[in-house]
């Protein structure tokens, strides 16, 4: 059957449309919009009136897209924006009706973690035993073993975290440092985990194996199991630091919309690697956006 899934966070909304069959998918059409649903948000406030109504119609021509592929099946799910916003369920009921989707829902932490375990493990090589995975998003991170033995969602995400840090462009030294600080402090939860493996999904992780390939179009294929270690990370991360933010959207593999807020979302995985005692990541573009069609749109 052809199906198709969207992933609604605190900064991106993604499209993919998939024939799917036998618990595996073949590729049709992916799309990527960024209606930064989660800008300014607080919780308990409401969702920017701008940024719902830009979701909506971007929402609106991705199932429109999907519908001409011939998808059968169409479901949505929102993360951490959609949780925390007073409208967010409201929202997301919204899109439901006015889009005709088979399933339109906010995930909590757990089943966001437990999505995403599923599209990793789609597309991973080698052992998932004393892996840990991380979810790194405009809002928050999610991040489980990917053995399925636990999961935890963190207040932590790439958006968040600019908004709360980094003033100037470029960001001084200082900013730099409270950033790092307060990744670091919401990050202690996982102090004491053992890990082998660190396996990185979702926009910032992409990104960083994109930039590291110097792709100057993205393949979602070439990022899935790329090694990154934790030196080239961190010199990648100081170097864009010190360019202002209309240098930063010219560099290869980083898509303009993420170039301000990609310094945050890397030293949250950078801060992953120190909590854990680790050297490398495995980064992946399969995550929670395939774990929503297998699960969700062609269960």
């Amino acid at each position: 059957m052809i199906a198709a899934a969207l992933d609604l966070g605190s900064n991106t909304l993604r499209l993919l449309v998939a024939e799917v069959g036998g618990g595996d998918y073949r590729d049709l059409e992916r799309g990527l919009a960024t209606p930064r649903l989660g800008r300014g948000l607080k919780p308990g406030l409401a969702l920017d009136p701008a940024a719902r109504r830009d979701a909506l119609e971007q929402a609106r021509g991705f199932v429109e897209r999907a519908r001409a592929r011939g998808a059968e099946r169409i479901a949505l799910a929102a993360t951490q924006a959609c949780r925390l916003a007073a409208d967010g369920a409201d929202f997301v009921a919204e899109l439901g009706r006015e889009l005709n989707l088979d399933t339109a829902l906010v995930l909590d932490g757990e089943a966001e973690a437990e999505l995403s375990r599923a599209g990793i493990l789609s597309r991973l090589k080698g052992s998932s035993q004393e892996a840990v995975l991380a979810d790194v998003g405009g809002g928050s991170t999610e991040v489980a073993a990917l053995d399925g033995d636990w999961a935890l969602s963190l207040p932590l995400g790439a958006v968040s975290l600019t908004e709360a840090h980094l003033a100037s462009d470029p960001p001084s030294e200082t900013q730099m440092r409270a950033m790092a600080q307060a990744a670091a402090q919401a990050l202690e939860p996982l102090a004491g985990v053992k890990a082998k493996r660190l396996v990185a999904t979702a926009g910032t992780a992409a990104t960083v194996g994109a930039m590291l390939l110097g792709m100057t179009t993205y393949e979602a294929g070439r990022v899935n199991n790329l090694e990154v270690s934790r030196e080239e990370l961190e010199k990648q991360l100081f170097r864009l630091a010190a360019l202002p933010l209309a240098q930063r959207k010219l560099q290869p593999g980083l898509e303009p919309e993420r170039a301000d807020i990609i310094l945050a979302g890397m030293a949250i995985l950078r801060g992953l690697l120190l909590v854990l005692h680790l050297e490398q990541t495995t980064v992946m573009d399969a995550g929670l956006l395939e774990g929503i069609l297998l699960r969700l749109a062609a269960a």
